[in-house]
């Protein structure tokens, strides 16, 4: 039996809502394999992007990007994880913003930095 990317997705979504963070690893080394003994695996990315549609439907965001001149605070990552629980939290430290901070939700993006205020300033002051 052929399933589609959106089924494959949700059965090994609703098995990772199952298990717990040390059984994520090897439910997926499972389903991976599952897939190359039906010589699908080139289907994962289909599948990937399947079950990120799942993730966002049911937590909101599936990746929040937080890029800042400094590492964040405890009481700061704990605030972004609770706004938005489950999802993938990455953060990058780049001197170059000076201060505030660039934040992805997913596809959309608020750059809230120094340079980046810098930067719209210099494009106003061009285009005047």
């Amino acid at each position: 039996m052929k399933f589609t990317d959106k089924q494959l997705a949700n059965v090994l979504f609703e098995t990772v809502e199952k298990g717990n963070k040390k059984d994520i690893s090897a439910i997926t080394d499972e389903f991976v394999r599952f897939l190359a003994e039906r010589a699908e695996l080139h289907r994962i990315f289909g599948v990937i992007q399947s079950f990120e549609k799942i993730w966002k439907e049911q937590y909101g965001a599936a990746t929040i990007t937080v890029e800042s001149a400094h590492p964040l605070s405890v009481s700061l990552k704990k605030q972004v994880e609770e706004i938005a629980p489950g999802a993938e939290i990455r953060e990058i430290v780049n001197e170059e913003l000076i201060g505030g901070a660039k934040i992805r939700l997913d596809d959309r993006s608020v750059d809230g930095s120094i340079s980046g205020r810098l930067n719209q300033i210099k494009l106003a002051l061009l285009n005047s």
